[in-house]
């Protein structure tokens, strides 16, 4: 019975800071497209277009993460 109340909490610990990571990694996202919608440097521009697909693909990696977190336990 502890053995599930810590494997729960683990569990849900692991939920929350993936949750955190694609919220922190979508506020960045947001704060890049701003930059590059403001920006009238090409090259500054060029250099927000890389930010903006690095960001991206750190968002794709961490919805996978999420999604390992939220599925069910193997039984």
């Amino acid at each position: 019975m502890a053995g599930k109340r810590k494997e729960r909490r683990r569990r849900n610990a692991e939920i929350q800071r993936a949750t955190e990571e694609l919220l922190g990694i979508r506020r960045e996202l947001r704060q890049a497209e701003n930059n590059f919608n403001h920006m009238t440097d090409p090259n500054k521009m060029e250099a927000c277009i890389y930010e903006m697909n690095a960001l991206k693909a750190r968002y794709n990696c961490a919805v996978i993460e999420m999604k390992h977190a939220v599925s069910p336990p193997p039984q």
